[in-house]
C-alpha cells in the first residue's frame, strides 16, 4: 500500500485566532503568485486592500508594532498573497515570539504553499504558546502525514480526541496513521468506531481492509472493500 498522504475528506475548519479584530480565517489559495479568482468569489478584494493600506500607514507610525504586521499578513493570506503574508507574519514573530495567532497563521500559510515542514514547526510552536484546541492538534496531524511522520499524527490527533471524542474525520486520520507505522489492531479499532458513527465512510472501511489484509483476515477485508465498491463514489 503506498504511502498515506491523508487523502481523507476531513472538516478542518481552523479555528483562527485572529490578529485584527474584523480579520476572518483566508480562503485556500496555492501561491502568492496563483492567486485563483482574486483569492475567492465571495470576497470583497477592494475592502481587504483597503486594510492592507491603513496598516502599511499604521506601520510607518509604529513600526514595532507587531500587531499591525500580523494584521497585514493576514489580510495578505485572504487575498493569495502568502509570500507577502509570510513576511509580515515573520516580522510580527520577530516583535512577539509569544502570541500563538501567528503561529497558527503563519503555519496555515505555509500549508497552502505546501512547505509541511515548516507548517508542522509552526503548529508546534503555537501549541507552546497557547492553548491546544482539536483544529490545531488536527491539522498538526494532517501536515506530519503529508510528511509521513506518523507517530507524531497520532500523538496529535489522540490529542484532538481527548478534547473533541467521537469526530469520525480524528478518528479515520488516527487509524490511518496507526496503520502506517504497524500498530494494526489499533487501527482497526478507531476505524471501526469512524464507520460504527458513518457507516458510508469509505475511506475508514478502505483502510480498515487494509489492516485486516495485514492482520490475515481476508474475509473481513473483502466485506469492506465489496462495501466501498456499493457505495461508488460517494463519500
Amino acid at each position: 500500500m503506498k504511502a498515506l498522504v491523508f487523502a481523507v475528506t476531513l472538516s478542518l475548519t481552523l479555528a483562527i485566532a485572529v490578529v485584527a479584530q474584523d480579520s476572518k480565517p483566508s480562503p485556500k489559495s496555492n501561491g502568492a503568485s496563483r492567486q485563483p479568482a482574486e483569492a475567492a468569489a465571495n470576497i470583497d478584494v477592494a475592502a481587504i486592500q483597503k486594510k492592507i493600506d491603513d496598516y502599511t500607514a499604521a506601520i510607518k507610525t509604529d513600526p514595532n508594532n507587531d500587531k499591525f504586521y500580523g494584521a497585514r499578513g493576514q489580510n495578505y493570506q485572504r487575498l493569495g498573497k502568502l509570500d507577502l503574508a509570510v513576511e509580515d507574519l515573520n516580522h510580527a514573530v520577530s516583535l512577539n515570539p509569544s502570541r500563538q495567532a501567528y503561529f497558527i497563521v503563519r503555519g496555515d500559510v505555509f500549508e497552502k504553499q505546501e512547505r509541511y515542514r515548516e507548517a508542522l514547526n509552526d503548529y508546534s510552536q503555537a501549541l507552546v504558546c497557547g492553548p491546544p484546541t482539536f483544529d490545531l492538534l488536527l491539522r498538526k496531524g494532517k501536515v506530519a502525514g503529508l510528511l509521513q511522520d506518523y507517530r507524531t499524527t497520532i500523538v496529535a490527533v489522540k490529542g484532538a480526541l481527548a478534547i473533541k471524542q467521537d469526530d469520525v474525520g480524528a478518528l479515520v486520520m488516527l487509524g490511518g496513521a496507526e496503520q502506517q507505522v504497524g500498530m494494526f489492531n489499533d487501527s482497526v479499532q478507531h476505524l471501526s468506531r469512524a464507520i460504527e458513527l458513518n457507516p458510508c465512510n469509505r475511506d475508514a472501511l478502505r483502510f480498515r481492509a487494509a489492516s485486516y489484509l495485514k492482520l490475515g483476515k481476508r474475509e473481513l477485508a473483502e466485506q469492506d472493500a465489496n462495501r466501498v465498491r456499493q457505495l461508488g463514489h460517494g463519500s
